[in-house]
């Protein structure tokens, strides 16, 4: 993701592999919603560039934008698919995504 080290967080041990690289981005937006994942949560992320077909990714597009989508390969082609219907499903030149990480838990805080 683009780096933006302005707030840190500790995450419980039982949340991730420690010897695992990490790191977590504050979701902005509903596009995850029907997978329970909100405006405000914090994505825990497994630092990978690579990740399995289905998997929800982080992925760099174009070295710009950041997003948290499920990641859906074709052979020369990547789709990004959100989990709330009122968005589409995005594709792009395989050369334009970059895979950053892999989700593997989210934190909400409550105020």
């Amino acid at each position: 993701a683009i780096s933006n080290s302005n707030e840190l967080i500790e995450i419980p041990k039982s949340m991730v592999n420690p010897i695992d690289q990490h790191f977590a981005l504050r979701v902005e937006g509903d596009s995850m919603v029907d997978l329970g994942i909100l405006d405000s949560d914090i994505a825990i992320i497994k630092s990978l560039n690579t990740a399995e077909d289905g998997s929800i990714v982080v992925a760099l597009i174009d070295n710009q934008e950041t997003t948290l989508k499920k990641l859906r390969k074709n052979s020369n082609s990547i789709a990004l698919e959100p989990a709330n219907k009122e968005y589409d499903t995005k594709i792009y030149a395989s050369d334009r995504v970059k895979i950053q990480g892999k989700l593997v838990a989210t934190y909400r805080l409550y105020n």
